[in-house]
């Protein structure tokens, strides 16, 4: 008889156990969705000010790709201005993929889950191409004649397009997860 009595007891304390850490995990995941949705207004703050100076770099690299070759040390002290806008703009997509990713590791929704592990990969990337387009500022400081400067910049603008390219699709497949679930999403 004492076993029987054991067992039940043991079986309603651990019922009881149950109800509770369902109770509590709700709690939990509205918990956590808050914090996962602060991280990502974290890391679209961070987006943010990546495309700012994304935007000025290019904008320096235009003005060093205009600049009159008589006039090359301009050009150069153009082409050092866009290298460290492109060094800020790596540095934001990498905090913004950090975000992005410290929330993905939340108690959320796996489809909020799989946005933001996609938005990750996809800033990492976007990091990289900002690290990659470096290469032609850079090719412009180190090139001693036109030509040379010619191969190494059309080499690596092939590279970034390429970057861009695998940037843009993660993007989109974490856009469609967005789209196809507008309920999870805050507006």
């Amino acid at each position: 008889m004492f076993p029987r009595y054991l067992n039940s007891h043991v079986a309603f304390v651990l019922l009881i156990a149950a109800i509770w850490a369902c109770g509590s995990s709700t709690t939990t995941n509205t918990s956590d969705t808050d914090k996962a949705n602060k991280l990502v207004d974290e890391g679209n703050a961070a987006v943010t000010d990546a495309k700012k100076f994304v935007s000025d770099a290019e904008a320096k690299k235009d003005q060093m790709m205009r600049t009159d070759i008589r006039r090359i040390a301009e050009a150069r002290v153009r082409a050092a201005e866009a290298i460290a806008a492109y060094d800020k703009a790596a540095e934001k997509c990498k905090a913004a993929a950090a975000k992005y990713d410290e929330a993905s590791r939340l108690q959320i929704s796996d489809k909020f889950k799989q946005y933001l592990i996609l938005k990750s990969k996809e800033f990492n990337k976007r990091a990289e191409v900002a690290e990659t387009a470096k290469g032609t500022p850079q090719a412009l400081i180190e090139s001693t004649n036109r030509s040379s400067f010619a191969i190494r910049a059309n080499s690596n603008n092939t590279k970034v397009d390429q970057l861009s390219k695998e940037a843009q699709d993660i993007g989109e497949q974490a856009d469609k997860i967005q789209k196809d679930n507008p309920d999870m999403f805050k507006k």
